[in-house]
């Protein structure tokens, strides 16, 4: 027969056990939440909206207004155009996604690359933007160009259609980062590449405003809070950075 003191201790171990479990499960669940956050800002930098994520303000769209900025002839040497196409190691047949793709001047520079059997989807949140990319569309074959309008969260592109996802300057203007890197991971196929090109933060060389620049260590740790998985990152353009991950097999 059990005395009462040893059911009082039973009972006391048996609590003690539940308290335990229930807080490793909590820490595990605190261990695993996001830990980019988004915060509303009361002010801040007027490059910027008022709106904060992962510890940086996210900065205003380059509006469509900029589309000869984008367009002129010394954007070529400026940023390295084409060895910025030869960093993104494409091959003939890929499909590939120019997110923000504004003008779509990088849009054809990719498709050269990919033809005769590949695709380029650009997409962009602007109308004018997306009128400009129709009207550049018409230059190729059919369905070689791909034109479709974004929203702030989803890219619009179907569900693993793109072996390769590229931001040009543009991610650190999503309002909206976390949902819509979380769609973009599903427009691409398991395993392929999202690509990050951003201009470089505190580099006195970079003739860019500073909300519009980022250091690679905030990219990967923008992109990693989301389950992307960092490759590589290359530095040697004038001006930008490109910052590679592959989407999780699973």
């Amino acid at each position: 027969m059990i005395s009462k003191a040893s059911s009082y201790l039973v009972i006391a171990a048996a609590i003690g056990l539940h308290l335990v479990l229930f807080a490793s499960e909590t820490g595990a669940v605190e261990t695993n939440a996001p830990r980019c956050q988004y915060e509303q800002l009361k002010s801040g930098h007027p490059d910027g909206i008022l709106k904060r994520y992962c510890g940086r303000q996210i900065a205003q769209i380059m509006g469509w207004e900029g589309a000869q900025w984008l367009e002129r002839p010394e954007r070529k040497t400026e940023e390295g155009l084409d060895k910025l196409i030869d960093l993104l190691r494409l091959k003939p047949g890929m499909k590939i996604g120019d997110i923000g793709a504004g003008t779509g001047r990088l849009s054809e520079l990719m498709l050269n690359r990919v033809r005769p059997d590949g695709q380029v989807w650009a997409v962009d949140i602007q109308a004018e933007m997306v009128r400009h990319l129709h009207a550049r569309a018409k230059q190729f074959g059919k369905n070689q160009l791909q034109v479709s309008q974004s929203s702030a969260t989803e890219p619009n592109i179907p569900p693993a259609t793109l072996d390769v996802a590229i931001m040009v300057d543009v991610y650190h203007e999503l309002e909206f980062p976390r949902e819509f890197l979380h769609n973009l991971m599903k427009s691409v196929k398991p395993g392929g590449q999202i690509i990050f090109v951003e201009y470089r933060a505190k580099d006195k060389a970079v003739p860019i405003k500073a909300l519009h620049t980022m250091t690679i260590e905030q990219v990967r740790k923008e992109a990693e809070d989301v389950g992307l998985l960092f490759e590589r990152s290359d530095s040697s353009l004038p001006w930008q950075h490109v910052v590679v991950f592959r989407t999780p097999l699973s």
